[in-house]
């Protein structure tokens, strides 16, 4: 019934679907143990980057269509996009705290805000 119910909230916002497919979450980046990063510095560095970027554009994404939803949204609609923007944010910010521990020198600004 339940299941039902959630159903309907989603078919009676016919932008539901289309919302919740537009923002395309980025692959979590891949950074080695302190000893494995001798020699791959420059493409660790590369992938995190892309990475960093690629979140930024998802929590946009994410923000825009939250936006877009109008100022009173289902609650079904505005929780999950909220949810998922906190999340990308969540997974950004530890990603961050792990590059940083590798490579202490380099600076990554954190990306979006916890709504």
């Amino acid at each position: 019934m339940r299941s039902l119910k959630a159903l309907s909230v989603i078919a009676a916002c016919g932008f539901a679907p289309n919302a919740f497919a537009a923002c395309e979450q980025p692959p979590l980046v891949l950074i080695p143990a302190q000893e494995d990063i001798e020699g791959n510095e420059r493409e660790i560095v590369e992938a995190t980057r892309e990475y960093f970027e690629g979140m930024q554009a998802y929590v946009d994404c994410i923000q825009q269509e939250l936006a877009a939803a109008g100022e009173e949204p289902p609650t079904l609609v505005r929780n999950v996009l909220v949810q998922r923007n906190n999340a990308a944010v969540a997974e950004a910010e530890a990603v961050q705290r792990v590059f940083q521990s590798r490579f202490p020198e380099q600076a990554t600004a954190p990306i979006g805000e916890e709504q």
